[in-house]
């Protein structure tokens, strides 16, 4: 199985089910490429796995987990020959690092039997994947090239990310070693995935020593958090018994290293503490980075993260590859937890001079919108909702249940008898039940059938186009809406609406520029049509804003389809109340992302009505 399908394999495993449009944006390919990669993917699989389409969305089925597993840790990558980009790779850095002298590029094209074309153009792939290893190829003229590492410790890890998966560097090591080094685990306590890095990292280093690499400069930033007594003594011993030289405190810092990557019983209490006080000192960078300057106790926020926190720079430090759990467009449906998460990273990349690893992205935006999401379930003022008419205590009762099964806050229900009490009693509710037709005097009130209490879905549409209305009314958020044409660009379009709201002064040109460079880093369009470019707001003005564009028709952008754009802006200063609006509007976009009939209502909007009008007939 070539890069090309264990990358296709991967996505499926990481994604329940996706449709074509969103396998075309990802890889860049046509409907029929993507439709012939699928079908030599499930001929690859050979029945361990079978992609499945159903109303035209993918997914994996898997038949039998062990060989799948097989295939997603590369067990099969040995297998591969020079007809795959990543094998060459490894061979190229394999044969370099084993070199003390240049080799020459003929040589290499005979050796991989490529063209120096091809041969030249994996060595470009290869000085750009090696740069953040502080490693490069080295090109002199008559001579050939060479590998330079500028940073020692760094020598073991380039073999671990483009050689270990390909070739048998075990067969260096002897098996009554490596099952000396599992049983001292075992007897230790630490789990098989511990095990198998700590073996791991013995036969890299064993390759690298026995090619000419010491580690003889202490490891950056780096900390054990184990005393070299007791049981790490034990282990220490036995990882380095099989060594044909002793082992300098720098390589064993680097044989030992899986220890610091996360929790364990080999870890000492007194060494994490410290470390922690140190590592708070890093965070407090990032509550002074932050744009988001009121939207969360960093304090608070550090005593959860900061377990996670000392891992994940441990694991960044030595380029630890983590497991991709969460699809990556996913984590844009949280948007300050993902700013938060993103200053996180660029605090520690600079921190550290390393970059890390994009799957941590993900922990971290939980760990922020979990934090987010207490803070603003705190002190939130209670939901009003009505019901008119003659309804029995058991109806009103069940109603009450379906709003807290909604709703975390506390929801208060006033019951009227008749719709003359309702409007002697005029306040704005958030819904209103009733059991017949009548006429209320705020228009933007939705009044429902008391039979909409038994539809769950169709209640919870209408209760959250209904909290977003009422922060309209509130100034909480400001709405408008746009009507584009198909044939303007979707960044056209997005400027020409910023601009707008720049002109007005609801914004400040500095919220122009703050979006573009969103744009360079990642796609704001999702699934079905709808495009959500969220920028923070510097403004001054405390509401989210709210700009609605829909095209006449949809169009393109990067392999996408595009028909409504909700561009928000989020204030710098972010109260309890409009973090609550910020989630209302998040939610309500993607609920029209999966409810066609509430998305068909909002294709024929009306500006001249409250936006409530998109749940009529529902």
């Amino acid at each position: 199985m070539n890069s090309q399908y264990l990358r296709l394999l991967s996505f499926f495993i990481v994604n329940d089910s996706v449709t074509i449009n969103e396998l075309l944006a990802v890889e860049h390919v046509s409907e029929r490429t993507m439709n012939k990669y699928i079908q030599q993917l499930n001929e690859e699989l050979a029945g361990a796995a079978q992609v499945h389409e159903k109303r035209r969305r993918y997914y994996l089925q898997v038949n039998d987990y062990q060989r799948l597993a097989k295939l997603q840790t590369g067990h099969l990558k040995k297998s591969l020959d020079f007809n795959d980009a990543n094998k060459r790779y490894a061979y190229i850095v394999k044969r370099l690092f084993q070199s003390t002298d240049y080799i020459t590029l003929d040589d290499l094209a005979d050796e991989l039997t490529i063209s120096k074309t091809t041969l030249n153009r994996d060595l470009k792939q290869l000085r750009q994947a090696l740069a953040s290893y502080d490693a490069e190829i080295y090109a002199m003229t008559n001579n050939g090239i060479k590998l330079m590492i500028y940073d020692d410790y760094e020598a073991p890890i380039i073999v671990d990310h483009f050689v270990y998966d390909y070739f048998d560097l075990q067969a260096m090591v002897t098996s009554e070693w490596l099952d000396r080094v599992r049983q001292c685990c075992y007897r230790l306590g630490l789990e098989a995935s511990m095990s198998k890095l700590l073996r791991r990292h013995l036969i890299v280093l064993n390759f690298s020593i026995n090619s000419g690499y010491r580690i003889t400069s202490q490891i950056p930033n780096f900390h054990r958090l184990w005393q070299l007594s007791e049981n790490p003594l034990q282990l220490a011993t036995v990882l380095s018994i099989g060594f044909k030289t002793e082992l300098s405190d720098n390589e064993l810092d680097y044989l030992m290293a899986p220890l610091a990557f996360k929790a364990n019983g080999l870890l000492s209490e007194a060494l994490i503490d410290s470390q922690l006080t140190q590592n708070g000192i890093i965070f407090e960078r990032i509550r002074q980075q932050s744009e988001l300057s009121s939207a969360l106790n960093f304090e608070h926020m550090y005593d959860q993260i900061k377990y996670h926190c000392l891992f994940l720079i441990n694991r960044t430090i030595f380029h630890v590859q983590t497991n991709q759990l969460l699809p990556s467009n996913l984590l844009e449906k949280y948007p300050i937890a993902y700013d938060l998460a993103q200053t996180m990273l660029k605090v520690l990349e600079g921190h550290l001079g390393v970059p890390v690893d994009p799957a941590e992205m993900g922990y971290l935006v939980l760990y922020f919108e979990m934090e987010l999401e207490d803070r603003q379930n705190k002190g939130q003022p209670s939901f009003e909702v009505a019901i008119v008419g003659q309804v029995g205590a058991s109806v009103i009762k069940f109603i009450q249940h379906q709003l807290d099964e909604i709703f975390e806050d506390e929801v208060v229900v006033t019951v009227f008898a008749n719709a003359k009490q309702l409007n002697m009693n005029y306040g704005h509710y958030l819904l209103i039940f009733s059991d017949r037709p009548i006429e209320y005097g705020d228009t933007t009130t939705p009044v429902v059938r008391i039979s909409a209490a038994f539809r769950a879905n169709e209640l919870r549409v209408k209760l959250q186009v209904s909290l977003v209305e009422r922060a309209i009314l509130n100034s909480n958020c400001e709405f408008d809406f746009w009507n584009l044409k198909h044939q303007t660009p979707y960044l056209d379009a997005v400027k020409t609406m910023i601009e707008a709201r720049i002109d007005d002064g609801s914004l400040n040109t500095s919220f122009m520029k703050s979006w573009q460079q969103r744009e360079q880093q990642g796609s704001s369009v999702f699934e079905n049509g709808i495009a959500i470019p969220h920028v923070i707001d510097n403004s001054g003005h405390q509401r989210i804003l709210l700009q609605l564009g829909i095209f006449d028709r949809r169009t393109k952008y990067q392999d996408r389809d595009v028909q409504f754009v909700f561009l928000i802006g989020i204030p710098q200063k972010l109260n309890h109340e409009l973090n609550k609006v910020l989630s209302q509007v998040y939610d309500l976009i993607f609920l029209i992302a999966s409810n066609s009939n509430i998305y068909q209502g909002l294709l024929n909007y009306d500006q001249q009505q409250p936006l409530t009008q998109i749940t009529e007939g529902i």
